[in-house]
């Protein structure tokens, strides 16, 4: 990593601890949470106890981890035009070998509708069930946050003139992955590089109505060291970012890898219940409006509760439902880009170009069931070419949540069906199947905090077979209340 982007990062550690600080004495916005966990495991952590994690968790099976995060959060309650808000995380953990990094660190204006970021934070992106799902496509929350400087209206902003049936968001950042090692080009490593990605979502419906429609748009591509990997080109790095953000094919490639989804759903809050129907649709290589892949994507259905039980009920309730069905076997470009017979299979999440693939710090920027090479068997198929050596598969994935004799509940279970890449195809079908029992309950010591434990498996062909159980607690909550 460059020395500039290390002492970037230092004082973007201190500026935010200093104005968290200071707004200790403004209001009640100042929020913290910290917790310590201890887990074991009969081999590698267990995919449910690491996965959507934000790179948190370590594969050694066997860890201890502490994390602590301090936040200024926006006042809700607060009518002014400009806000400001800020947070940093730092994460410790020992196993196999010891670890300690930040996660969280950034800080953020809220201007109007609009806001700006700077630093790193832990995000999704794409149309799904945040709390329960197996991973949005584009950005599931299960790597590491990267640096970056992004603008956004992030929440739904309604078009008057449309009587506010109408409404939007959008988001357009980039940010920095650092060193990369290379595939295809005249250079076997470049020492940058950078992650662009932008979208838009437009939502049908105002707040009074039952039932609204969702469909949005997002852009992510992987780019960097064009002048070093084409230097007949000569091309600078604005005109390579240029033709990234454009989506620029140059001698029948684009400049950059690129990535995304194509997003629809629809939402209908009844008396007792909201249901959710959702559908990522991937795209590749340029190809957004020639939608050329129906059979792969994400599929998704949500039930949640409208009403949470009344506070010390101990009667079995079931407050929230998923069952979603991923398929990535296809892969198939009817319209390949510029008609090469190259183009005409897909090969997601990896790269012809950058060794590392869509990933960051060695785990997958997407969905994590396109898994790191390194956490499948060793017996697999591989390339060191690749970063996945599994981007052909059909999941499928249930996970629920409830509430009994005052503890949360919750369960993830996915049974998913392998068949590795084009160029590391397995021999037959790997069968893998990931649950995770988890549940946790409130306690009066420490003026309040949560003790929570859970109960992990991975049985199958994919990943090596491994139980695991992790006990750990917790506490949250506003410094000055």
């Amino acid at each position: 990593m460059p020395r500039p982007f290390i002492q970037m990062r230092v004082w973007l550690f201190i500026c935010i601890t200093c104005l968290a600080f200071t707004a200790y004495a403004q209001d009640s916005t100042l929020y913290f949470n910290a917790s310590v966990v201890a887990a074991g495991a009969t081999d590698q952590t267990p995919f449910w106890e690491h996965a959507n994690q934000n790179g948190n968790v370590p594969l050694d099976g066997n860890f201890a981890l502490a994390n602590i995060g301090l936040y200024k959060v926006y006042n809700p309650n607060n009518p002014r035009l400009f806000q400001w808000s800020a947070g940093i995380q730092g994460i410790g953990s020992y196993g196999k070998t010891g670890n300690a990094f930040l996660s969280d660190a950034y800080v953020a204006a809220k201007i109007g509708i609009f806001e700006v970021l700077a630093g790193q934070k832990n995000m999704v992106m794409g149309l799904v069930d945040t709390t329960l799902t197996s991973g949005s496509l584009a950005m599931a929350g299960n790597a590491r946050p990267y640096p970056k400087v992004q603008i956004s209206i992030p929440k739904y902003f309604p078009l008057y003139f449309t009587n506010n049936f109408v409404s939007f968001k959008f988001l357009y950042s980039d940010g920095y992955l650092g060193p990369s090692s290379i595939n295809y080009g005249s250079a076997i490593r470049i020492p940058n590089t950078y992650f662009h990605q932008k979208s838009l979502y437009i939502r049908l419906g105002n707040s009074s109505q039952k039932f609204k429609i969702y469909a949005g748009v997002n852009h992510q591509a992987m780019w960097g060291g064009e002048s070093k990997l084409n230097p007949i080109y000569e091309m600078k790095m604005t005109k390579a970012y240029y033709y990234t953000i454009i989506g620029k094919t140059l001698d029948y490639r684009k400049v950059g890898n690129h990535f995304g989804t194509i997003d629809i759903g629809g939402e209908w809050k009844g008396t007792n219940w909201t249901y959710m129907l959702y559908r990522q649709s991937i795209y590749e290589t340029g190809s957004l409006f020639k939608v050329i892949n129906y059979e792969d994507g994400l599929n998704g259905v949500s039930m949640k509760r409208n009403n949470k039980p009344p506070k010390g009920s101990t009667y079995f309730t079931f407050q929230s439902f998923l069952v979603e069905v991923l398929g990535t076997h296809n892969q198939i470009n009817k319209n390949p880009l510029s008609d090469l017979v190259i183009f005409e299979r897909g090969n997601y999440y990896n790269s012809y170009i950058y060794r590392r693939g869509w990933s960051y710090f060695g785990s997958g920027i997407g969905t994590p069931l396109i898994p790191a090479t390194g956490t499948t068997k060793d017996d697999l198929p591989r390339s060191s070419s690749e970063f996945t050596n599994n981007n052909r598969l059909w999941a499928f994935h249930g996970a629920f949540t409830a509430s009994w004799l005052n503890l949360r509940l919750g369960f993830k279970g996915t049974y998913s069906r392998n068949s590795g890449t084009f160029f590391s195809a397995y021999d037959e079908v790997k069968q893998q199947a990931s649950v995770m029992l988890s549940a946790e309950k409130d306690l009066k010591v420490f003026k309040g905090c949560s003790v929570f434990s859970g109960l992990s498996a991975d049985v199958g062909a994919l990943y090596p077979n491994s139980y695991g159980l992790l006990v750990g607690i917790r506490k949250s909550g506003f410094l000055d209340k």
